[in-house]
């Protein structure tokens, strides 16, 4: 969890990037939610699933 808190920050910072490549549209489309939701959500679920994985290192001494 702490992975996908932490990936919050680059996912807003690529949301707000691809909003305004878009020229900050009023009208929210699909164009809208694929250059603005999806890199912030995706930034997160990568994040998340980096948190979750298991490398087989199980304790300080094996990493």
């Amino acid at each position: 969890m702490l992975f996908g808190t932490l990936a919050v920050i680059p996912g807003m910072l690529l949301a707000l990037a691809g909003h305004l490549l878009t020229g900050s549209p009023d009208n929210w489309s699909n164009l809208g939610w694929l250059s603005c939701y999806l890199p912030f959500f995706g930034c997160v679920g990568i994040g998340v699933y980096l948190g979750f994985r298991d490398d087989g290192a199980t304790s300080i001494e094996e990493a």
